[in-house]
């Protein structure tokens, strides 16, 4: 627990050092596959999430490397249409993140396997809709929308294969606040506090 709780300050005083890069920066991008664990999965039916994120890398000496990152995650978007009825009802969850990694290259060079950690801030939009089909389209009949924007933790470890394609495992907690989706329409609800965990896979590439 205390280096979860000094890595955002560690991550932050390494962004200097991609300035002692002797190389220039390399720009990537990862397509991505998210595994929901605990509140998270609970939201999203127990369902795969998928994304893709935008890389900047600058390889350090010894092995070391930052690499900024700006996420885009969708979880489950799920649609309810009872047979026989003109009622149905959606929910979506997505996450929009910015931040930090540190990694770190066992044999010294930017290559194999590595260790990474890192440290930003989550967005999260969740939505919550209920219609009804009038004609050939549906009327909205209830609407609710809960925006939170949270620290978001990282760590895991990858291979780098070649210098353009990689495979990564990672460990997201990023916590949100959501709606009792049980009685999601109920006027009297309160907010609750969600884990944001979530397992991820993801290919890197670079260029």
């Amino acid at each position: 627990m205390r280096f979860l709780a000094i890595l955002p300050l560690a991550v932050a005083l390494s962004l200097p050092l991609a300035a002692q890069s002797t190389s220039h920066p390399s720009f990537g991008f990862s397509a991505q596959l998210n595994s929901p664990l605990g509140d998270l999965k609970d939201d999203t039916d127990k369902t795969l999430g998928a994304g893709a994120s935008f890389l900047v890398q600058w390889d350090l000496p010894g092995g070391h490397a930052i690499r900024p990152r700006f996420d885009a995650n969708l979880f489950n978007v799920s649609t309810y249409e009872p047979s026989h009825s003109n009622y149905r009802e959606s929910r979506t969850l997505s996450a929009l993140g910015l931040g930090v990694d540190y990694l770190y290259y066992l044999n010294g060079t930017p290559k194999g396997l590595y260790l990474t950690a890192g440290a930003g801030v989550t967005r999260w939009d969740l939505s919550y809709t209920t219609s009804d089909k009038i004609g050939n389209s549906y009327s909205s009949s209830y609407d609710s929308n809960k925006n939170t924007t949270s620290l978001g933790l990282a760590a895991g470890l990858g291979w780098q294969f070649t210098r353009v394609i990689g495979l990564e495992a990672r460990f997201m907690h990023s916590p949100y606040k959501a709606f009792d989706l049980n009685t999601p329409t109920s006027t009297t609800r309160t907010d609750v506090n969600r884990d944001g965990n979530f397992l991820q896979l993801a290919g890197t590439f670079r260029w």
